[in-house]
């Protein structure tokens, strides 16, 4: 996950188009990371993505610093999706049913510190994140969120549950028993990962899923 300076915000705020592509581009990578957990399509993501980013610039100025930055900008594009899921008559679930085993389970609000035991193994590899991001398709909406500020925008649990608005003991809850399912589907998939590293960022120059009109040529002009 990558914090802006309080610099490059501020003169973001100030209306400076560098640091307002600055921004944008230290960002695309995890904005569309969760477009794509909540909207489970690389168009809509893309779309949603475009989306939140010409949100953040008219509400840029509203950001006062008292939560960080990613985490005030990841809850905004939450909640575009949710709002996009809504009016195509769909919910998405950020809590499990009712009655869930995690009820019956005492270790489930216990933390799990190690980021990058199994089932993230493989994310030094981008075929292997790969595998990771379509198992991570296959898993319940509420895990899958949860799992995909995790493991790809490398969250804390307490910005998590800032960030989905849910209590801290439900996040450590789903990423437990996100993890365990996800592990048991990367192994259906017969990938055993080798080495675990954080997730990298795209390559200097390659932004696949951002439209024209936030590229840094368009200088912000349209927006």
């Amino acid at each position: 996950m990558a914090e802006p300076s309080l610099d490059i915000i501020r003169r973001a705020q100030a209306g400076e188009n560098d640091a307002i592509t600055q921004l944008l581009l230290s960002q695309q990578h995890y904005v569309y990371s969760i477009a794509m957990s909540v909207l489970k399509n690389p168009d809509d993501a893309a779309d949603l993505t475009q989306e939140a980013f010409m949100r953040l610039i008219r509400v840029l100025p509203q950001y006062n610093g008292e939560s960080r930055f990613t985490t005030w900008l990841y809850r905004l594009v939450v909640n575009l999706g949710r709002d996009e899921l809504r009016r195509r008559g769909r919910q998405l679930p950020i809590a499990p049913p009712a009655i869930d085993e995690d009820d019956m389970d005492p270790m489930a609000g216990v933390a799990d510190d190690d980021r990058w035991s199994d089932p993230a193994q493989a994310l030094d590899s981008q075929e292997l994140r790969g595998d990771v991001r379509r198992a991570l398709a296959q898993l319940e909406e509420h895990y899958r969120l949860v799992l995909t500020l995790y493991y790809f925008d490398d969250m804390k649990y307490t910005d998590i549950a800032e960030v989905l608005d849910l209590p801290l003991n439900t996040v450590k809850s789903h990423i437990r028993r996100g993890k365990e399912r996800l592990a048991a589907l990367l192994h259906e998939q017969e990938q055993p990962p080798a080495r675990m590293f954080p997730a990298s960022r795209p390559e200097s120059g390659q932004h696949p899923f951002i439209h024209p009109i936030l590229r840094p040529s368009s200088a912000l002009g349209g927006l």
